[in-house]
């Protein structure tokens, strides 16, 4: 079984690899990753009832979309990604406990940077402004599928650029 905690030693290699240099890399390869879902999503057609909360059997007041990334934000939780301080949640205050002993993960950016969240924003501009300029109109029923994709390109297309671009600017400050 892992530690769950990092030596001292780990801590020295995340500082080592820790660089403009090396986020800049990372960003750079991110590139295909952020095409390719863009592309994935782009299979299936907007599908508006998925988004629209007034289109639910039951009254939650929540899209199905945004019941769809609760419940994947509260399984990601149980495994801890949301312990990892790169990691956010979009829609989850109130998630459960990760169900492994804790990874002690290094603190990357100042407090003051690592408490910056912009995931409403991103959320809004993801759903609003750029999923209707590369998905056709329509309504495929596919709705798992397709917001199955856009998890994909919010956490990890969208959201970890932002991340990564986040320490690059908490470098630059340093």
């Amino acid at each position: 079984m892992a530690s769950s905690k990092n030596s001292p030693s780990d801590l020295g290699e995340v500082s080592k690899q820790l660089s403009l240099e090396s986020v800049r890399d990372s960003l750079i390869r991110q590139e295909d990753s952020i095409i390719f879902s863009l592309i994935e999503r782009s299979r299936y057609p907007y599908n508006a009832p998925a988004y629209d909360s007034l289109s639910l059997k039951s009254s939650t007041g929540s899209s199905l979309a945004e019941l769809f990334v609760k419940e994947a934000e509260a399984l990601h939780a149980k495994a801890g990604r949301y312990l990892n301080p790169e990691e956010v949640p979009f829609l989850s205050d109130d998630l459960p406990s990760p169900l492994l002993s804790p990874y002690n993960y290094p603190q990357v950016l100042h407090p003051p940077a690592a408490s910056v969240n912009i995931n409403k924003k991103i959320w809004n501009m993801y759903f609003n402004e750029l999923l209707p300029l590369f998905t056709s109109k329509g309504d495929d029923g596919n709705y798992a599928l397709a917001m199955a994709s856009d998890l994909v390109c919010l956490q990890n297309s969208v959201h970890r650029p932002y991340q990564e671009g986040s320490t690059m600017a908490d470098l630059l400050q340093r």
